[in-house]
């Protein structure tokens, strides 16, 4: 093959690799009064890593001051290490004992005046990743089991809310490295090829 073609075909070759081994990337589109993860729908984590995620309200169409919610999950793929509420929003919070993968009852409260606003962050919730790589769970958020209350406005009105579950899959780590480094090897080799005249 022709001299002038050797360096762009193998440049080329490399980025198509990277490009067919790189994560998609996708949008999500948050509906009105949407209370979610800010990771996404999908979460990769590695076997033994700690994992925080951000539990936040979207595009709500009026500010609630009060919040009533559950957490579910599976425990032999997540064990959990602790909260913290935002504040502000929050000046007031209680949350239930976990026990085996559910938070039975999160409950937030603004003692100010006011209301938490049409965007905004919920709590943050920390796990250690338990489960072998290609296990997954569902990380379930909904109203709590013995109460409906979900969010409230400052009249005491209930908010039609939007629940969206995360999904937690722990991913090999080293995948994504060697990945990487065929992609890099791929763009980078032909510079070590060059003929000296």
């Amino acid at each position: 093959m022709n001299e002038i073609f050797k360096k762009p075909l193998s440049m080329l070759s490399g980025l198509v690799l990277l490009a067919m081994f790189s994560a998609p990337v996708s949008a999500t589109v948050v509906a009105p009064n949407t209370v979610m993860f800010s990771q996404g729908n999908i979460i990769n984590a590695n076997a033994g890593d700690t994992l925080t995620l951000e539990l936040r309200g979207y595009d709500f169409t009026l500010g609630p001051d009060g919040a009533a919610f559950s957490l579910s999950w599976d425990p032999l793929v997540l064990s959990y290490v602790g909260s913290a509420v935002a504040n502000p929003p929050w000046d007031s919070s209680f949350m239930s004992e976990e026990n085996a993968g559910v938070i039975d009852y999160v409950f937030l409260n603004k003692l100010t005046a006011g209301d938490a606003g049409n965007s905004f962050a919920i709590a943050s919730f920390t796990f250690n990743v338990l489960g072998a790589v290609g296990s997954e769970t569902t990380i379930g958020i909904g109203n709590p089991a013995f109460d409906d209350t979900g969010f409230t406005l400052p009249s005491g009105t209930l908010v039609d809310v939007n629940y969206v579950n995360s999904q937690v899959r722990v991913v090999p780590l080293p995948a994504a490295a060697w990945l990487f480094g065929v992609g890099l090897a791929g763009l980078l080799g032909p510079m070590g090829r060059r003929k000296q005249v």
